[in-house]
């Protein structure tokens, strides 16, 4: 009987990851990830059912190694000063936001979401789930007074979309140079004070 490894999955992930940032998800196949990793089909079969599942499970790691730990840290910190709470969060996730690797996923996805259902996979098994963790999040504020009551989903999407917003040019150009930790720290500043404009108790 076969022994499975975390060590093999973790190498098929990490391959499959560069096979399907070089050729796409559509033209990636479950024969080229066997061939780069140096195993069989049925060895890769034996983790993982189909590349959709290698791909939700990449999709699901993206954004689970960065954001995760922020989001627990947020959970924690539920009673201490909010703004400074937010922007470290903010911080966080704008320096996950800029980063290459996540950059070159975000124009894989894009190109494939017209004609493939990695759009939605990708959105579901990572930005959806994170919407809901913070607006969650969003909910325990509100009901302790916190924050003003409203939709937390909502109001989970409006603090992402603030974030994104001085980031998401960075799609479009082919180079661009790091942000600096004053950028990130006065980027993420700003979109918290947004947020707490509309929705701290009236």
């Amino acid at each position: 009987m076969k022994v499975r490894t975390d060590a093999k999955r973790d190498a098929i992930l990490r391959t499959a990851g560069e096979v399907f940032l070089e050729m796409g998800y559509e033209r990636t196949s479950m024969a080229e990830i066997a061939a780069r990793v140096g195993g069989s089909k049925a060895t890769l079969y034996g983790y993982f059912p189909s590349k959709e599942a290698i791909f939700m499970t990449l999709a699901h790691k993206f954004g689970a190694d960065h954001i995760d730990p922020a989001m627990d840290e947020l959970m924690a910190a539920v009673d201490e000063d909010l703004t400074a709470v937010l922007e470290r969060f903010c911080e966080r996730l704008l320096s996950f936001l800029s980063a290459s690797e996540t950059i070159s996923a975000h124009r894989l996805v894009l190109a494939e979401a017209g004609h493939s259902d990695v759009g939605r996979l990708f959105y579901e098994a990572g930005q959806k789930q994170g919407i809901a963790t913070m607006g969650a999040y969003l909910q325990t504020l509100m009901d302790r007074g916190r924050l003003r009551q409203s939709d937390p989903v909502i109001a989970a999407q409006h603090l992402g979309a603030l974030v994104h917003s001085e980031v998401d040019h960075r799609y479009f150009y082919r180079d661009l140079p790091e942000l600096s930790p004053e950028q990130t720290k006065g980027m993420a500043a700003r979109a918290v004070q947004v947020f707490l404009g509309g929705y701290s108790p009236r």
